[in-house]
């Protein structure tokens, strides 16, 4: 009598219930022995119930990706600073060359793994049993579509909706196809996105400074303080504040200036302003010019205050209020681009500011500037509805950069 063969374990379903149950999941280095250090762990061993490679495949696939999926190891890393902001997540995992959750994967991801929610937003197959499977079942979908098809033309025909059994198809399989298309569906609008504009007119104010510059500070304003220290007259909180103010630079970022930079001055205010991903060189095809510098509105969610972005690609007119001001830096990872900075090195220059990377997301980080302690800006290759969340990562890390190293900003 044969015995039926038991299922493989899942190590997404396992890694879920042990973070339920708060159970210990185990590290095994390649000698056997146990470790808490994930990058010298070869096994994650589930107590009794199972075992797997470090960087086994899980079924949670990325960002409604068909084929990526996230490996044990990056949920584990995940879930074990779970606590930490993205930009300090980022900075961790970008040091210790794991993969990466994405911003917009954050939240449905922790919910599953913690229990609040049962189902899985992105769910793949990895094993060959299960890649069988799914072709028996692309089989089995496309004979349904080809049979739904015939039964809607029929119907359309004022003939009956019900399939004789060399049609087959029943009225439940018809119900079950509109479940499978249902499932597959993505609301796209609906009647409060409908009612919202995802268009800015921040930039307005910028255009408006741009074209009518403001004239030199009336004498009555500018030399409030030199009067009142004349008449021998101590200076005001309100005097010192409205000098500080006026000698404040705009919170500066710094763009590659080479025209085959992945982001530079010809795509990176669509990027910041609109939430969207356009390639420079359509950009440079239809005779954009190229800014000598841009400025950007951007409303920070932790304080509600609006702060204004100047984005330059030269240092050379800079002085000391300039490099003051500076807070983020995109790289295309080449070292010329920091001649005659104020600082020697590209990573004495991301210890003053914070340096980002643009790359696609199955790109690979350069091994010649992980030492630069900078984080890479994961761009998707076509699906641009990813791009919202990609700029929402974007504004969280340098709010945190600026809270952390530059508050004056804030007041």
């Amino acid at each position: 009598m044969s015995t039926a063969a038991a299922p493989a374990a899942d190590p997404l379903e396992l890694l879920r219930r042990y973070s339920i149950e708060k159970k210990p999941i185990e590290l095994v280095d390649a000698e056997g022995n146990l470790t808490k250090d994930l990058l010298q762990a070869t096994t994650v061993r589930f107590g009794e119930d199972a075992s797997f490679p470090r960087d086994a495949p899980t079924r949670y696939l990325r960002s409604n990706s068909e084929a990526d999926h996230y490996l044990l190891s990056a949920l584990l890393h995940f879930l074990d600073r779970r606590d930490q902001s993205f930009y300090e997540y980022m900075k961790a995992t970008n040091t210790m060359g794991l993969q990466t959750v994405s911003f917009g994967d954050r939240i449905g991801l922790l919910d599953y793994l913690t229990g609040k929610t049962a189902s899985i937003p992105s769910a793949g197959s990895t094993g060959s049993a299960d890649k069988h499977d799914t072709a028996a079942s692309s089989d089995a979908g496309q004979t349904r579509s080809r049979a739904a098809t015939h039964a809607s033309s029929t119907a359309a025909a004022g003939a009956s909706t019900s399939i004789s059994a060399d049609g087959a198809l029943s009225a439940d399989s018809a119900a079950d196809i509109a479940r499978s298309i249902a499932r597959r569906e993505r609301c796209l609008l609906n009647t409060s996105t409908a009612l919202s504009s995802n268009k800015s007119f921040a930039h307005v104010s910028g255009l408006v400074k741009e074209l009518f510059p403001s004239k030199p500070v009336s004498k009555d304003a500018g030399s409030a303080a030199a009067s009142a220290s004349a008449a021998g007259q101590p200076l005001t909180p309100g005097d010192r504040h409205k000098s500080s103010r006026r000698k404040r630079r705009d919170p500066t970022i710094v763009m590659p200036a080479a025209t085959t930079a992945m982001m530079n001055m010809y795509n990176i205010k669509a990027l910041l302003q609109d939430h969207e991903f356009v390639e420079s060189r359509s950009v440079m095809e239809k005779g954009g010019l190229k800014p000598r510098e841009i400025f950007v509105e951007h409303v920070m969610p932790s304080t509600g205050q609006t702060l204004r972005f100047r984005v330059v690609d030269s240092v050379q007119e800079f002085g000391e209020a300039d490099w003051n001001s500076l807070v983020c830096v995109f790289t295309q990872g080449a070292a010329w681009q920091f001649k005659n900075w104020l600082w020697k090195s590209p990573a004495e220059v991301f210890q003053n500011c914070l340096g980002l990377y643009p790359k696609h997301q199955d790109e690979p980080l350069k091994e010649s500037i992980r030492s630069w302690g900078i984080l890479p800006l994961n761009i998707e290759r076509s699906k641009r509805h990813m791009d919202r969340a990609t700029v929402a990562g974007l504004w969280s890390m340098i709010e945190e950069f600026i809270a952390r190293h530059k508050p004056e900003f804030f007041q």
